[in-house]
């Protein structure tokens, strides 16, 4: 399949197959290559920690225009669909996830091959399933809602069976999440579920010495739910109602979000010049340009669980270089739409050394914190939560990404010292955990935008 020359629709999504592969390749298509050391590498269009890319996008469709029903896995290297199960497998999926699943046109399920980044975190790459699902589908969401046809991130599902019907590798791939695509329509005509066979698709090794972390799938295991039962309950599960304060910080109001102008990038554009920022100018972005990308980033999620304004993430951050705003570190209100100011004073080196002393952290303008209250969340939604609250972590850093490309301003995302973040920002963030670190600010250099490679037209 190939993708159209022409721009994202605003009509609302009638799903075929060139509009699923807007959505693929906006998602996590390659948009650029390059060489090095002799190697042709590629990026996409979404990051990835270490640019490693361990997300696996995957289809389960009915009949749409120009793709039969079928569950199919997406290769963005030659930019097709590989069928792996031929048949209508929503009412499958969604009896085991999310009821509207049945009535989706298809669904996007998004998977981690593990290894292709735990060779270099170990352990610690388990996080990163979740932040690099987590920007994808950031895209994904923006893109859903341009065409028309918002979709929502689904993460109640019993593990195994969807593993299975995707046909992974047992402790090599697991689903991440799951989100249908295109308007609601017809439920399959065949009322009766297929029974899902056991396959094993072609799958080509990443090396000869891959190593597996038991650490990994012993914390995957534990956040596994079992059967449709443990699903309804999981998506019906209820936090805590936070109590209200009175901030005894001081308050700096936000300036409304930036309209529209005739140098306004389309959606397209933007996800076609995002890229992992390398150098920071160290110049001075603009109130009105951090107020923007707090408000456009940190919005609803729509998902399976919990109401939609019971966001999981909390932003903190330290403004190097801010027209308008006093150096110092600070925390987003996003109800009350204020930042409170914690310290002031310039901390550049500290923003460089919460992200593992990093000079581009305290070269960038401002470097966001996104943190979360981990054992409330915990409490209310169980292991799985861990999943969840990374997760939206992710997508909240992809919103970043996008909002920044969408001002010409760069971004990057860091990871950081865990404890020492949470010391730093103390006593506002006591008991909180951070999620993942994004750098914001003025690029050194002027990038090549990505494009739609030829092989893909």
């Amino acid at each position: 399949m190939a993708i159209s020359g022409r721009s994202l629709q605003t009509e609302p999504l009638n799903l075929g197959l060139t509009e699923l592969a807007e959505l693929l390749y906006f998602s996590a298509g390659l948009t650029r290559k390059y060489r090095f050391g002799g190697e042709l590498h590629y990026m996409r269009a979404a990051s990835a920690t270490g640019a490693l890319y361990p997300i696996e996008l995957y289809v389960v469709a009915g009949d749409i225009a120009g793709l039969e029903a079928g569950v199919y896995h997406f290769d963005p290297l030659g930019f097709q669909l590989s069928r792996i199960r031929k048949g209508d497998y929503r009412p499958e999926l969604a009896a085991v996830s999310y009821d509207s699943i049945a009535l989706a046109p298809a669904t996007i399920a998004f998977t981690s091959m593990a290894w292709k980044n735990a060779w270099k975190y170990e352990a610690r790459s388990y996080r990163h399933w979740f932040w690099d699902g987590g920007v994808i589908a950031a895209n994904l969401v923006a893109l859903s809602a341009s065409m028309g046809s918002p979709t929502r991130i689904v993460q109640g599902f019993v593990d195994q069976t969807v593993n299975e019907l995707l046909g992974l590798q047992d402790e090599k791939e697991a689903t991440v999440c799951l989100s249908p695509v295109g308007l609601e329509g017809q439920k399959s005509t065949d009322h009766s579920l297929n029974r899902i066979d056991p396959i094993r698709p072609k799958v080509q090794s990443l090396s000869e010495e891959e190593t597996e972390y038991v650490g990994i799938w012993e914390a995957h295991r534990t956040s596994s739910l079992q059967d449709r039962e443990e699903v309804d309950k999981w998506t019906n599960a209820q936090l805590a109602p936070s109590h209200s304060r009175r901030t005894t910080y001081p308050i700096v109001p936000l300036l409304p979000p930036m309209t529209a102008t005739a140098d306004s990038r389309r959606l397209g554009q933007v996800i076609l010049q995002r890229g992992s920022t390398r150098r920071f100018a160290r110049s001075a972005i603009t109130l009105s340009q951090l107020s923007t990308v707090l408000r456009t980033s940190t919005g609803p999620i729509p998902r399976d669980y919990l109401p939609e304004n019971e966001n999981l993430i909390e932003t903190y951050l330290i403004a190097n270089a801010v027209e308008g705003l006093a150096p110092g570190s600070y925390f987003y209100a996003g109800e009350q739409k204020f930042l409170e100011e914690l310290k002031r004073g310039e901390l550049r080196q500290m923003s460089a050394y919460l992200c593992l002393g990093q000079p581009l952290f305290g070269d960038a303008s401002v470097v966001f914190f996104l943190m979360t209250r981990l054992r409330e969340v915990l409490g209310a939604l169980g292991n799985r939560g861990y999943r969840t609250a990374q997760l939206e972590g992710g997508i909240v850093a992809g919103k970043l990404y996008l909002s920044a490309y969408a001002l010409t301003l760069g971004a990057s995302g860091s990871t950081f010292y865990d404890d020492a973040v949470t010391e730093f920002f103390s006593p506002h963030a006591k008991e909180k955990s951070t999620m993942i670190a994004v750098g914001l600010g003025v690029p050194a250099y002027k990038a090549r935008p990505g494009r739609i490679l030829p092989q893909f037209t």
